[in-house]
């Protein structure tokens, strides 16, 4: 299992992440929390026994293709954008099921 302590280190991380699975988090997470999901912990699979595991025990955040996919699309959009930016970004997903332009 791989452990993400927060946002910044999911984010700082995007760029490794698979493409394909999920990123899992607590169950006590709540994805309408903007301190979930900015001091929260992401867990990423590293095999199908815990891929399992996590199915049973943890909340899922969202798909690893697609939060690669909100950062590159922040980016196309706005270059020069920071933490808060794919932050705004990441909310804006999880609320419309769509991409900030």
């Amino acid at each position: 299992m791989v452990t993400f302590l927060g946002f910044k280190e999911l984010l700082n991380s995007y760029k490794t992440l698979p493409d394909v699975g999920w990123l899992y988090v607590d169950e006590s997470f709540n994805l309408g929390s903007k301190d979930d999901i900015v001091n929260g912990r992401y867990y990423l699979a590293e095999n199908e026994d815990e891929e399992m595991d996590f199915e049973e025990s943890y909340g899922t955040f969202l798909e690893s293709p697609i939060f690669k996919a909100i950062v590159d699309n922040t980016l196309d959009h706005h270059p020069d954008s920071g933490e808060i930016d794919f932050l705004n970004a990441t909310l804006y997903y999880l609320e419309n099921d769509d991409f900030l332009d």
